[in-house]
């Protein structure tokens, strides 16, 4: 999380790595929760908060709080400290600033230097100096022209099945904090646990997977605390105050364990939260990203608190290993009633996607997910089926406000109000009830289903048939079942789902209807798009398109990060 503008050549740490020491450059932290204009939600915990009228689908947005980690981003301070801080804000370079650079020298640092990118070692360094203080020259290179490199590279290695320098090649990473190098100062849970979260953030951007190993000999990142000379390292650590830790590309992390380092958000002593975020990124082969906002700012600062990747880290990281992608096992807006301060009744959403077992909470206004996430659907949707539910339906009309939730031939009422599951009906009936008893004549199970408010139908699907059910005559409407490309018919030949969706679903941001299926999605033509194109069929599919192309960072976690938030 630290370093500069001069270098200083080291030798190798350990064998087949290779290491580069830095001088401080300040790297401060400024919060940036955005809350907006809120007058319902100020004081609460709300994420991706959307003020909508259901009855006619018109949706207006409202700010956000953080629910898990604090938000915060970098910031050049008021005073800079140092000629890297200079570069960011680009301003003239002064005889205060450089007495101020001099100073930062003595701040915390990352022990990874700038360095520049060649292309059969994208990390390696072309000019170091031995000596701090004498001037290294350097072409400038763009963040972008670095990742280009990065990305021809990646693609050469890879057909060769091996990836030097660059990126790991597989997607699921084992790590180890090593026995014999736990902190002094910690509990080991404590670190541990630390630990597996800051993995964890990376892993919640990127298609990459961490999991915790027992045995160094299956780990492929070692990581541990030590002072001085530590396990063999020939990269002396300096006691308190200065390097923090070092890393190694495919390699190691070490930890200074002269420095106070804190499992909380204490502004006493080192987060070891923002420490291993910053190192891991290092691991995983960014480099040092002089840029307000990033996590691999090369400085520690103890301004504020967390070590949130902001939109341009996951842009980066994204640029090596790519988008996360995959199906989903329903899709929904969960609407419900609150009322205003001053008792007037509004409706708000949130979005949600399950999938094996997990949830996602969307952030549309955002566009992103919202941090933390995903949980297990136990922990936020009490009493429902742990995993494989085939849709979420919600009825919204004028005379009826009900949400079903479905999996296989059974259904659950769900109560909004308390978030949980209705053990029975007003009848003493109890839940799950088969799907037969509150939707006669739809078949079970069905593959998802969604409310259409346009005619006030739920459309269930169910292989290549679709059902329209009039929910004001808890009838199937005429003429159903009928074949899904009739009633939704491909707008260009031969670009249909056909069956099987995986999720239908009206979302009051976009106010469309999406169908899904793998990692594509389709959406249904509506009365936007035939004013622009008269041309197009009424409820035509329009061609299809990723689904990461809409929805962003939706990915998975190794299994033993779910429980964390």
């Amino acid at each position: 999380m630290l370093c500069c503008p001069w270098l200083r050549l080291v030798l190798p740490c350990c064998p087949f790595s290779s290491h580069w020491w830095i001088n401080p450059v300040e790297w401060i932290f400024h919060s940036t929760s955005n809350v907006q204009d809120n007058p319902f939600y100020v004081n609460e915990n709300v994420v991706a908060t959307d003020l909508i009228d259901p009855s006619r689908g018109l949706s207006s947005k409202e700010g956000s709080t953080r629910m898990t980690h604090s938000t915060s981003t970098l910031k050049c301070h008021k005073d800079p400290n140092s000629k890297c801080i200079q570069r960011i804000r680009s301003q003239p370079i002064t005889r205060e600033l450089v007495q101020s650079a001099k100073k930062a020298t003595n701040k915390p640092q990352c022990g990874i230097p700038d360095q520049n990118f060649q292309r059969t070692d994208p990390l390696s360094s072309a000019s170091a100096s031995h000596t701090i203080g004498q001037k290294v020259f350097r072409r400038k290179r763009s963040l972008k022209t670095l990742f280009n490199r990065f990305k021809r590279a990646r693609k050469t290695e890879l057909a060769s099945g091996s990836v030097l320098g660059l990126v790991f090649a597989k997607e699921r990473l084992k790590w180890i904090l090593m026995h014999e190098g736990y902190s002094s100062h910690l509990f080991p849970e404590e670190q541990r646990a630390t630990l597996r979260l800051a993995f964890r953030l990376w892993s919640e951007v990127t298609p990459l997977e961490f999991e915790e190993v027992a045995r160094v000999s299956e780990a492929d990142i070692k990581l541990g605390f030590g002072t001085g000379r530590h396990f063999g390292c020939s990269q002396v650590f300096d006691g308190k105050d200065q390097e923090l830790a070092h890393a190694w590309q495919h390699g190691d992390i070490h930890f200074d364990d002269d420095e106070h380092f804190t499992t909380n958000n204490s502004d006493q002593g080192i987060s070891l939260l923002k420490v291993a975020v910053h190192e891991i990124g290092h691991v995983l082969g960014l480099p040092h990203i002089y840029r307000a906002g990033s996590v691999m700012q090369p400085n520690y600062s103890t301004v504020g608190s967390g070590a949130e990747l902001d939109s341009q880290d996951r842009k980066a990281i994204q640029r090596l290993y790519g988008v996360c992608e995959g199906p989903f096992d329903t899709v929904f807006d969960w609407v419900r009633e609150v009322k205003r301060p001053l008792g007037q009744p509004v409706a708000i959403f949130n979005t949600f996607f399950f999938r094996k077992g997990w949830y996602w909470m969307y952030e549309n206004q955002n566009n992103r997910t919202r941090y933390g996430d995903p949980l297990v659907l136990s922990a936020g949707w009490s009493g429902l089926p742990l995993e494989g539910i085939d849709a979420a339906l919600q009825i919204w009309t004028l005379a009826m406000e009900v949400t079903y939730f479905f999996k296989g031939t059974q259904y659950w009422k769900y109560d909004s109000k308390n978030e949980r599951v209705f053990i029975e009906d007003s009848q003493g009936y109890r839940y799950p009830k088969h799907i037969s008893q509150g939707f006669p004549g739809v078949p079970a199970p069905i593959d998802t289903a969604f409310f259409d408010q346009r005619d006030q139908h739920v459309y269930f699907f169910c292989n290549n048939l679709v059902m329209a059910f009039d929910v004001s005559s808890n009838h199937m409407a005429f003429g159903y079942p009928k074949k899904i490309t009739e009633v939704f018919p491909a707008v260009v030949l031969g670009d249909h789902p056909n069956g099987n969706l995986d999720a239908a679903y009206f979302s009051y941001t976009h106010q469309a209807i999406f169908f899904f299926k793998g990692i594509y999605f389709w959406k249904v033509v509506d009365a936007t798009d035939i004013l622009n194109n008269p041309k197009l069929p009424f409820n035509g599919l329009l061609p299809k398109k990723r689904l990461s192309e809409q929805w962003l960072d939706i990915c998975d976690v190794h299994s033993s990060m779910l429980i964390m938030k």
